[in-house]
């Protein structure tokens, strides 16, 4: 149990500025003096390592061979300073009122050079109406523990001087030519250097795709750079094997060097496998990294501090991130992984446990970007044993208290810059345990900009006069706010929304919005700031969002779906609605004739509608764009007075202005009913938006509309492609500071993608397929191979080529091409130039001289494709590609 728990909180503090805050322990009744001094003197026995006086803390009910055997564990000759803090109690069964409990406490224990916290079970009794020296303990048990807490120092004793040193890692390998080292010790061993001096940091990916990320970033497949200091991390029993000592000389010590490296250590220390815990000691303790990995911050000259780790707990485990920037420059599985797993990993495989349901209670102060928040989370345990579990929660929010009906208030340790806490519960969890935490929280948290999901505005777009028309404020919390306690991997649960705003605003926020007459006594009383709004989102969701700002209701409307359908109201029809900040109220009143069109038109591709009701909060920005969590979107409409263009963008559609809604309403169901299991799989919610928003296009606007969109997915798809593969996702631009290319690649070359199969399979098998893939996987985190298995089932062939290369590689195919026609005949000759060979569905377009024109479909799955076909009337040309459904470049040849 113990060192599960270490091994948690090693993973949770790797490559950040970590530091632990405890919640300090509650205050207790006065009635519970007797307890409080029994505890005080047990404090004062370990601290002085009295075990031979333990027994007369102890009832004399309580077996002699148990108290010992409680005892041997906890009384240590080194131990220099001893705490003993209750952190809850129950009345104990059996015993009078006042007179026992059931006590959890937390040991900490701490030596010269190293610590422990040790969660216990006291059963404390006294006689009735005893005295208060008169409590003692009739049972006792210790429950869980973190072993492992380290003091790290610079032994100041030895410096060495180095020539051609090396540490080796995976993909990594640091050389310091000509310089001095330290290392840093704990009580276990030698688990880390300080390197000074001249050296070259050398790291080659092995995965193409990393290599092409490495180009990007530093020119090269692999990345050399020449550093002047390093501070490493490795476990004791790993030093040897990582690290080339017979290259280091022993010296005699430099003061100034000494200092220096102290001074690193103080400084880059705390920032991966350290502890802070503040109400326990005012020491900094550090965990060891668990054998195998290792954590290299390296200051290089060009690319400031890069840091690399391998850690085996995380699915992908190796990175390369630059820490100053916060980018990160490599990210894959190992050898080890790849030779197992491949590429591709599912990460709800790591999950520990499921949350069932939510209940979000939340006062939200927008202009201050303050919250107070009381979340209960019902959650099911899905490893076989567990003593802890981490919740995701922002960094700024203090959290107040964590409590469990079931096991009373627990330690929770707040973990900085990983927007993470980790509760410790007094007992092993096994697998399948129900678990209900209730835990609140309050302070300032940041919110997300819709404009992360909006287009982006050209170059020379900005004019210095401010607007005359600011834009109406709005406050957006949603999947990367974490404004409420989550599963750090997110999964499908339902919930309750509780939120309570200053007057004069609205929210609009996931679920359907409770009617007034179903408001309760709860509702009106929630966080005692006055009626809350409340919504229910009874079909489960990945995440949970609310809008504030200051909204009207600008239109609503019931949406009846066509016979056979299905349909989440029973026939009762899906409410929609338009809230708009008052300026958008005309705008948003024209908005409910496209909303209700939309939803019917993609259930009718898809075959029902996910959801009971969708909102759209219609704000106002500089940038079109929008952000859809379930049952709302948020949308932003320009004001008139915008400074800023945004023509030059990949999801910009002149001829298309319903674009935005059209791609946020598909996200109900591409997104949001069927999720993705990683960042690799973005690509399966936003391409099938980009998609369902051109064949809405098509629907709605006509044939030229969706010849353009087609144009435009090209395009874009062929010029940013040497940015990377679909599957690299929100990694996509992010080296280079440009969410275009992500856009390009991920929204416009997804849906071209999918245009590609559609062709490739034929309509009837894509619409049947779409449907099978969303039926089996609604309410599910999806892969790409689920969606290649659906089709290939369906079109009875393998499509292995198809996803690999349109998937998972950069590369865009090269097509050379001849026509010729005559004699009643029409001869196409395809040649694809490169070594991999896509499968490529073209457009052979016949222009006969009467005008008429005759599309047929070629798939070009060869390296030499030869088509011909008979024609009845003059031809008068014969077009490649003219309808831009390909992303290839073509040539003409001889």
């Amino acid at each position: 149990m113990g060192r599960r728990l270490a091994v948690l909180l090693a993973c949770a503090v790797a490559c950040s500025a970590s530091t632990f805050a405890q919640t300090p322990p509650a205050a207790q009744p006065a009635a519970a003096d007797g307890v409080t001094l029994l505890l005080v003197r047990f404090e004062a026995l370990l601290q002085a390592d009295r075990e031979a006086e333990f027994p007369s803390l102890v009832s004399t009910n309580f077996p002699p061979e148990d108290v010992q055997g409680f005892a041997a564990g906890l009384f240590d000759a080194g131990t220099r300073r001893a705490l003993v803090i209750e952190r809850d109690r129950a009345p104990l069964s059996g015993a009078l009122p006042g007179d026992g409990y059931r006590v959890v406490a937390e040991l900490f224990l701490e030596s010269a050079e190293r610590a422990r916290i040790i969660t216990v079970l006291l059963d404390v009794r006294r006689p009735s109406g005893g005295a208060p020296d008169s409590w003692r303990i009739t049972a006792a048990q210790a429950a869980t523990s973190i072993d492992g807490l380290f003091r790290l120092r610079v032994n100041g004793t030895q410096q060495f001087t180095a020539r051609n040193l090396t540490i080796a890692a995976e993909d990594l390998l640091l050389t310091l030519t000509d310089g001095s080292v330290f290392l840093v010790e704990s009580e276990a061993g030698v688990t880390g250097l300080i390197l000074f001096g001249s050296g070259v940091m050398r790291f080659t990916p092995a995965p193409e795709t990393e290599r092409g990320q490495m180009r990007i970033f530093a020119g090269a497949d692999t990345l050399s750079a020449p550093f002047e200091t390093a501070f490493v991390r490795v476990n004791p029993f790993d030093y040897e094997q990582r690290v080339s000592v017979a290259s280091l000389t022993p010296a005699a010590v430099n003061p100034r060097d000494l200092r220096r490296a102290q001074e690193m250590l103080a400084r880059d220390g705390p920032k991966s496998f350290s502890l802070d815990l503040r109400e326990l000691s005012s020491d900094v303790w550090y965990l060891l990294p668990p054998s195998g990995d290792l954590l290299a911050d390296v200051r290089t000259r060009r690319h400031g501090t890069l840091t690399y780790s391998r850690m085996a707990t995380q699915s992908e485990d190796i990175t390369l991130f630059d820490r100053e920037r916060r980018r990160t420059i490599a990210l894959y599985p190992s050898a080890q992984r790849r030779a197992l797993r491949g590429l591709s990993f599912n990460e709800d495989d790591q999950r520990d446990y499921d949350v069932i349901d939510y209940d979000i209670e939340a006062n939200i102060q927008p202009q201050t970007e303050l919250l107070e928040g009381r979340t209960r989370l019902r959650l099911r345990m899905r490893t076989a044993s567990a003593s802890s579990l981490t919740l995701r929660l922002a960094n700024d929010l203090v959290v107040r208290g964590v409590v469990s009906p079931e096991y009373g208030r627990l330690l929770h340790l707040r973990v900085r810059e990983q927007n993470s806490v980790i509760v410790n519960f007094p007992a092993p969890l096994p697998r399948d345990t129900d678990v209900t935490l209730l835990v609140s929280y309050a302070g300032r948290v940041t919110p997300q900009e819709v404009e992360d999901e909006s287009l982006q505005a050209g170059e020379g777009r900005v004019q210095e006069e401010p607007l005359t028309i600011p834009p109406e404020f709005s406050f957006l919390l949603s999947s990367r706010s974490y404004w409420y306690p989550q599963n750090p991997i997110p999964d499908y649960a339902t919930a309750t929304l509780r939120i309570t705003v200053p007057e004069g605003f609205g929210c609009v926020a996931s679920g359907r919005r409770r009617t007034g007459d179903e408001v309760t006594l709860r509702d009106l009383l929630t966080l005692d700031e006055g009626p809350a709004h409340v919504f229910l989102a009874r079909d489960p969701l990945r995440y949970f969002a609310v809008v504030v700002s200051r909204f009207v209701r600008a239109a609503e409307a019931t949406v009846k779906l066509e016979p056979g359908l299905g349909d989440p109201t029973d026939g009762a029809g899906i409410s929609v609605a338009i809230d708009a900040n008052p300026r958008q109220h005309g705008r948003g009143k024209t908005l409910i004739d496209d909303v209700q069109a939309i939803m019917r038109f993609y259930a009718g591709v898809v075959g029902e509608a996910p959801y009971s009701s969708l909102t759209v909060a219609l704000v106002e920005n500089e940038l079109p764009g929008g952000h859809s969590p379930g049952y709302f979107a948020v949308l932003n409409n320009p004001v008139p007075a915008s400074r800023l263009t945004w023509r030059n963008d990949p999801a910009s559609f002149s001829s298309f202005p319903e674009f935005f809604l059209a791609h946020e309403i598909a996200h109900q169901w591409w997104g949001q009913a069927v999720g993705w299991r990683n960042y690799h799989e973005q690509w399966l919610s936003e391409g099938f938006a980009q998609y369902f928003a051109a064949l809405y296009a098509r629907h709605a606007r006509g044939e030229r509309v969706f010849t353009d969109m087609l144009r435009q997915f090209r395009r874009w798809a062929v010029a940013e492609s040497e940015e990377g593969p679909i599957s690299l996702g929100s990694r996509l631009g992010h080296l280079r500071g440009e969410p275009r290319v992500y856009r390009a690649l991920v929204y416009n070359k997804s849906a071209a993608v999918l245009h590609m199969l559609r062709r490739l399979v034929g309509d009837e098998h894509f619409f049947t397929a779409l449907r099978r893939f969303y039926a089996a996987q609604k309410f599910r985190k999806a892969g790409t191979d689920d969606l290649r298995a659906a089709f290939e089932e369906v079109a009875g062939r393998s499509l292995e080529r198809f996803f690999d290369r349109w998937i998972y590689s950069a590369d865009v195919p090269r097509l050379r091409y001849s026509t010729g026609f005559g004699g009643g005949t029409v001869n196409v000759q395809f040649e694809q130039i490169g070594s991999a060979i896509f499968d490529v569905p073209v457009t052979v377009t016949i222009v006969y001289s009467d005008g008429r024109m005759q599309d047929e479909v070629v798939p070009v799955t060869d390296r030499r494709v030869e088509w011909t076909v008979a024609t009845e009337r003059p031809v008068k040309q014969v077009q490649v590609n003219r309808d831009f459904a390909a992303v290839a470049v073509f040539e003409r040849g001889p």
